[in-house]
């Protein structure tokens, strides 16, 4: 009784945490969604569109768009057609392509599908549409279903992962097993630097200005990565403060999501990886041990030298921990 009663005040304290970072965002001038400015928003043509053609290419899948609901999804397809089918969920801000190097290497032992997320990337936003993790998980699950799959490996990065977990818990039945990256769902121990922006009013994953984006990179890449993040940062520049609006609209609805997908996390029954970079300044690596916590099964890895995007830092690595998961077949490494 004591046992129980002890978890259970921890989960109440939880749950209070993720109430009161809701409350203090909403208290922020970032919840303040100029909504007239949204409604006219469009995508442009910037740098960044230059570059996507070439990953296209060096990734070996090919671009499709398929309708799912009132959006058109674009998503990368190809790999191995007699393996295991793989999909892989991007991050917040963020497009298929952050998953072009990892991809390259596990490609020939598995099919992948890998989207643009509602409202990122090449596939639609719709300014009245519902970004919430539960909504974008379910437009995931009809979307496999249009496709003809049945049973998939599950990857999500960050806010992917959220999006993964709610898959998980609300469509059981079309994830095999299940890796957590990074991912956003629980609070962490420590305050990372872009917890303590979103404190102060600053998203730094939602740059306002061309030139901020090298500090989105900053933060989300380990220090030794400084020359991928410049590079990303010159490429990406354009599109992410061009999507600034749409980028708090829909992150204000991720925050609004958290503690929901927490709740979901105790009916995930999949084996469940929850991979992480111990230098992670987006979300802090004690939130490895939340999920493990919440996850009947589910083990942690945490990667040396590794902040917030391992399929980019460490892609060699991250492929090799990835395929021993998925080959193992069960709850524990």
């Amino acid at each position: 009784m004591n046992s129980v009663s002890g978890v259970a005040r921890i989960n109440d304290a939880i749950l209070a945490e993720l109430d009161d970072m809701r409350a203090r965002y909403m208290a922020t001038p970032l919840a303040n969604i100029d909504h007239s400015k949204l409604a006219k928003w469009r995508p442009k043509f910037t740098l960044w569109r230059c570059l996507q053609p070439l990953m296209e290419i060096q990734v070996g899948l090919k671009r499709r768009v398929e309708q799912v609901g009132d959006h058109k999804i674009c998503y990368w397809a190809g790999g191995n057609s007699a393996g295991p089918v793989l999909v892989l969920l991007h991050g917040f801000g963020s497009s298929k392509e952050n998953w072009s190097f990892l991809a390259a290497k596990l490609r020939r032992d598995y099919y992948l599908l890998i989207p643009d997320l509602a409202g990122f990337g090449d596939s639609d936003f719709n300014p009245d549409a519902d970004y919430r993790m539960a909504a974008q998980a379910d437009r995931i699950a009809q979307w496999l279903k249009q496709l003809g799959v049945e049973k998939a490996h599950v990857a999500g990065s960050s806010m992917g992962g959220a999006i993964a977990a709610q898959l998980a818990s609300r469509h059981a039945q079309l994830v095999d097993t299940l890796c957590l990256m990074n991912a956003a769902g629980v609070p962490g121990r420590h305050l990372t630097q872009m917890e303590s922006g979103i404190a102060a009013g600053v998203n730094y994953l939602a740059p306002t200005r061309a030139r901020d984006t090298y500090l989105v990179f900053a933060i989300a890449l380990h220090r030794r990565q400084r020359m991928l993040g410049m590079l990303l940062g010159f490429f990406m520049a354009g599109v992410m403060s061009h999507r600034k609006v749409v980028n708090d609209f829909i992150f204000s609805q991720l925050i609004d999501s958290l503690k929901d997908t927490y709740l979901n996390l105790g009916a995930i029954n999949a084996p469940t990886l929850v991979l992480w970079g111990d230098s992670d300044q987006v979300l802090d690596v004690s939130c490895a041990d939340q999920f493990c916590e919440q996850i009947s099964g589910a083990k942690a890895m945490i990667l040396p030298s590794v902040g917030h995007l391992p399929m980019l830092e460490a892609p060699t690595l991250t492929a090799r921990v990835l395929g021993d998961f998925w080959r193992a077949g069960t709850r524990v490494i």
